[in-house]
């Protein structure tokens, strides 16, 4: 098809507006957590033998010609009439300019019009924010982003690190949903930059209670990463592709993939890892938005000892949170029952609480509590599964199950690296397996270290364990594994990340290299040094080396802490036997004829060493 010349480009965009020539697409945004689909971005596409077919042009030639606010207008009513037509679940999100939104007074009627048509439901529509080109009327913006949240409709932003103002943005709009950009997502595995900017976003949003969706998720690695770093919701091609006709439930791959991932995050202590939001979640009186500002005031007039109610949609989601004391404060004033007590009690809401995935740890909450709006000290939290409200949490509880993890971890820690002891890795590994995970477990050792301590001193031996445990550090990922320090020169770290094999090679390599620095240039250049063994006579030790002692848990395989500790000290003992540093993989495992985990020697700079075979 020949390009198109500018007063056709312009006709076209003028035929197909005033003929609302568009087909709705749908694509599913799920939620990486429970697994369910919360909701469908609606999509368009221009006539099939128009030569503005795709989104893209439609959208630039509309842009181009001045009727890009002509061309929202019109494309809002399809795809609301589609989605309803379709008995699709969960909610719409809908992209829409700011010079639309802001565009004459009365954006939130003709919306609340066009939802009426389509017999849904105010709450079931999110209006994202899309900033394609730069806007100057920001006042306008922000007070038809308010009337569109007081008519009851949900507001989001899109595409979060393009645009023009980015955090600005969230910052003014405080949206319910924010949408980063496909740049920032594609390839994320490979990327560790890109994984420090997805962190950053999340420990914002925890902050702002506000939650993420990834667009433009393409590959299986990139979707497992976005659930490991505590994003809520995702969409892209790896989950499905537009469609005009979408399914109403995930494909079962992608719900098994979902489950195959599911981990225990790591962390310093194990009450911290027992406790999650939905342990704290307690049962509350309720209210939906029938509900009218007299009846919120009589709910807290009745009961002194109620603070907060939570306001639930049609589907038990919450919309947000009326406070005792804001609203009798509020109802106090000249009139405000007068004109207002017939009204919903949307009118009081807060619509910003404080939520929760019932599945956060604590760490998640601590952080996001960290910098808390005094508001929620009365309050709480919101805990949610699935998007839908399942109890209420007091910052008390919360606070109280901090403390008690931070004296725990405390109480177990190594003096000299601070690294969790004994106590809480046997607790973390019977969890794992409790919970029939799969994971591995690694009992790290110093070859010669006494004889070092004999030659170089117990200061400079202080440094050599340090420097052993910042380099364990870096090869394990906290948000997955978990790393200890069992006494004297021995660590342990337990790895349900699935790159573990390759972890525990870059550790074996990193040691080797750093270790040098600790021995003198003599010592270097002979390959080791003398000392004095119990009966007094001259020893010579080789540089001093790492072995790993590496065994592969499956599920139902070990009963306990202790059967897994011995069968690591066993290893341990055989990966001192190969030359250099190097690890021992134990194949062998009770009740179990083979090994889900990949597993081999890794052994670098070294002949290889045969690991056992299973039995």
């Amino acid at each position: 098809m020949s390009p198109p010349l500018s007063h056709d480009l312009g006709a076209e965009v003028d035929r197909i507006i005033a003929a609302r020539a568009i087909t709705p697409h749908f694509q599913p945004i799920i939620d990486l957590h429970a697994g369910d689909i919360v909701g469908y971005e609606g999509l368009i596409r221009g006539p099939s033998d128009s030569f503005l077919h795709s989104p893209v042009a439609l959208i630039e030639a509309a842009a181009a010609f001045g009727q890009l606010t002509s061309l929202e207008l019109q494309t809002v009513p399809v795809l609301l009439q589609a989605y309803a037509r379709l008995h699709l679940p969960g909610r719409i999100f809908i992209n829409v300019t700011p010079a639309t939104i802001a565009h004459g007074e009365r954006f939130h009627e003709r919306m609340l019009g066009f939802i009426h048509e389509a017999g849904l439901a105010p709450s079931r529509v999110i209006i994202e924010l899309t900033e394609t080109h730069a806007i100057t009327h920001e006042h306008e913006l922000l007070s038809a982003i308010r009337a569109l949240r007081e008519a009851g409709l949900v507001v989001a932003i899109d595409d979060l690190g393009e645009g023009f103002s980015g955090l600005r943005r969230w910052s003014e709009v405080r949206p319910h949903y924010v949408k980063i950009d496909r740049h920032f997502v594609d390839g994320l595995s490979q990327d560790p930059l890109r994984q420090q900017f997805i962190r950053s976003i999340m420990d914002m949003a925890r902050m702002a209670g506000t939650r993420v969706v990834a667009e433009g998720v393409e590959t299986e690695s990139d979707l497992l990463l976005l659930r490991q770093l505590g994003v809520h919701c995702a969409q892209g091609y790896v989950i499905a592709r537009p469609v005009a006709a979408p399914r109403a439930s995930l494909r079962p791959e992608i719900v098994r993939l979902l489950r195959s991932s599911d981990h225990t995050p790591a962390v310093g202590a194990s009450s911290a890892r027992r406790t999650l939001a939905g342990h704290l979640a307690r049962p509350s009186v309720t209210l939906t938005l029938a509900a009218t500002c007299s009846d919120v005031i009589e709910a807290f007039r009745s009961d002194p000892h109620l603070y907060a109610i939570p306001v639930l949609g049609e589907s038990g989601q919450p919309l947000g949170v009326l406070r005792s004391h804001d609203a009798l404060l509020t109802a106090s004033q000249l009139y405000f029952m007068d004109v207002f007590g017939k009204q919903s009690c949307q009118v009081l809401m807060d619509t910003l609480p404080l939520i929760f995935d019932a599945n956060s740890t604590l760490q998640s909450m601590a952080a996001a509590v960290a910098n808390i709006d005094e508001r929620h000290l009365t309050d709480g939290f919101l805990v949610t599964h699935g998007g839908r409200y399942v109890g209420t949490g007091r910052i008390s509880d919360l606070l109280r199950a901090v403390s008690d993890s931070q004296l725990s971890a405390a109480r177990y820690a190594n003096p000299l690296t601070q690294l969790p002891g004994n106590v809480p890795l046997d607790e973390h590994i019977d969890l794992l397996l409790d919970q029939q995970q799969s994971f591995v477990v690694v009992h790290w050792d110093l070859g010669s270290f006494k004889a070092f301590n004999d030659v170089y001193g117990y200061r400079l031996g202080d440094d050599l364990i340090l420097f052993t445990a910042d380099m364990l550090r870096s090869a394990h990922d906290p948000e997955r594994d978990m790393l200890g320090h069992v006494g004297g020169d021995d660590f342990v770290t337990v790895y349900t990340s699935r790159d573990w094999q390759q972890r525990v090679e870059k550790a074996l390599a990193a040691f080797d290299t750093g270790v040098r620095r600790f021995f003198s240039g003599e010592h270097l250049r002979d390959g080791g040094y003398l000392s004095l063994n119990r009966q007094g006579l001259p020893v010579f030790h080789a540089l001093t080396t790492l072995a790993a002692g590496v065994v592969p848990v499956q599920p139902q395989a070990y009963d306990s802490h202790r059967q897994i500790a011995r069968a690591a000290a066993e290893s341990k003992r055989m990966a001192k036997q190969g030359p250099g540093s190097c690890c021992f993989i134990e194949r062998r495992q009770p009740g179990s004829t083979a090994s889900e985990l990949p597993a081999g020697p890794v052994l670098p700079d070294t002949e290889p060493v045969p690991d056992r075979l299973a039995a």
